[in-house]
């Protein structure tokens, strides 16, 4: 069906694997994001569903901006440190011209809000004064300057983490036991308990709770 399908706003997330270029096997970069992809699809409630579009970008649509915050935050912590991603949020109007070809076929400001964000990120990481640990902002709400800010502090706790600090942060926001996870990584739950109170794992779940209190 070729028509132009005009949608309230909505929040359009681009994502893209930083250094990909430089990554020894590819086909693994690929198969290991497409799990992860469809493993958040899941976790999640996208309109459009995450997916791989062209060379190393993914794409996907919320409702809102902080299930589209939740849905990032998830695939980086699923990743853990093996995968890096930069992401791009942009809240606006969307247009569907090809229903039977998404994410293809589609425009509108929250499009092109989220490819001048994604855009921005990887300009500031270089630039000085700011941190190379940034790696999503969004554009478009207004209240863009309040979660940018927030962004950039949440992107810097991430790095921050280790693939273990990351595991333990994905077992409590799916709300498992410190125990279960223990056992899972081989450590003890003492160990867990420690790592959640002192590595900031406790701030990313407390500030991600408030997050999903935006009104945008």
């Amino acid at each position: 069906m070729n028509s132009r399908t005009p949608t309230q706003h909505q929040a359009a997330l681009i994502g893209d694997v930083v250094g990909s270029r430089q990554h020894p096997d590819q086909a693994q970069l690929f198969t290991q994001l497409r799990k992860a992809l469809n493993w958040v699809n899941t976790q999640t409630s996208p309109v459009q569903a995450l997916q791989i579009t062209i060379g190393d970008e993914l794409q996907g649509v919320f409702a809102e901006i902080a299930q589209a915050i939740r849905a990032a935050l998830l695939l980086s912590l699923y990743l853990g440190t093996d995968i890096d991603l930069r992401y791009g949020l942009g809240w606006g109007e969307l247009h569907s011209f090809d229903t039977e070809q998404l994410p293809y076929g589609q425009s509108g400001t929250a499009w092109w809000h989220a490819r001048n964000a994604i855009e921005e990120v990887s300009a500031r990481a270089h630039r000085k004064f700011w941190p190379a640990s940034l790696r999503m902002q969004c554009a478009g709400t207004q209240q863009d300057t309040l979660l940018n800010s927030y962004l950039i502090c949440r992107d810097e706790l991430l790095s921050r983490m280790d693939a273990r600090d990351r595991r333990i942060a994905l077992g409590l926001f799916q709300n498992e036991q410190q125990q279960d996870i223990a056992q899972t990584l081989g450590i003890s739950q003492p160990a867990v308990a420690k790592r959640q109170q002192h590595h900031g794992i406790n701030a990313l779940l407390r500030a991600q709770q408030l997050i999903e209190t935006f009104n945008q």
